[in-house]
């Protein structure tokens, strides 16, 4: 996995400086824009171009907050692509009992049903993002870092869900 801190010559951080890293983007970018490497050989064109990928793709994931989570968890060893995650059964619970909310809707629309669903979805954001700075602050302050990297993970799977029911619940907006 590439080390997108790296390519943008930031430090580590799960709160890097937004203007630092669009500054340290528009500057690499500039250095190496394949427009710039047309008179140069085949080998230092493609260079060119795959560095110029790895700024844009680097620039792309950091700036997104949920995307920068991801990536740092999966960076850092924390989370790894096709590993069941488990989660608490009492909020396993909790999603059960909002999904058959969804479902009704479904089958039976309610204005207010809809609205309670999007209110306690909200609550439950409040409190995961809670959860999330938490840990991040751990992280940053170089304290407990595998703690800090356990809260994180937890708060940000646990979001992964409230986004999609969230998603889910926002389809009947129209309605």
């Amino acid at each position: 996995m590439k080390d997108y801190f790296s390519i943008l010559e930031m430090p580590l951080s799960f709160r890097p400086d937004q203007g630092q890293l669009k500054r340290q983007f528009y500057e690499l970018s500039r250095m190496y824009h394949p427009d710039l490497f047309t008179m140069e050989d085949d080998a230092a064109q493609e260079a060119a171009l795959l560095k110029s990928g790895d700024i844009n793709l680097a620039y792309k994931v950091l700036s997104d907050e949920q995307a920068r989570i991801s990536y740092l968890l999966h960076f850092l060893g924390v989370l790894k692509d096709g590993e069941h995650e488990v989660l608490p059964s009492e909020f396993l619970m909790e999603i059960m009992e909002i999904n058959e909310t969804i479902f009704d809707l479904e089958m039976d629309f309610d204005v207010e049903k809809r609205n309670a669903a999007l209110q306690e979805v909200e609550v439950k954001k409040v409190e995961l993002n809670k959860g999330l700075d938490h840990g991040i602050d751990l992280f940053e302050n170089q304290e407990d870092k595998n703690e800090a990297l356990k809260i994180i993970k937890e708060n940000f799977l646990k979001m992964k869900y409230m986004l999609r029911i969230q998603e889910n619940l926002s389809t009947f907006a129209s309605l």
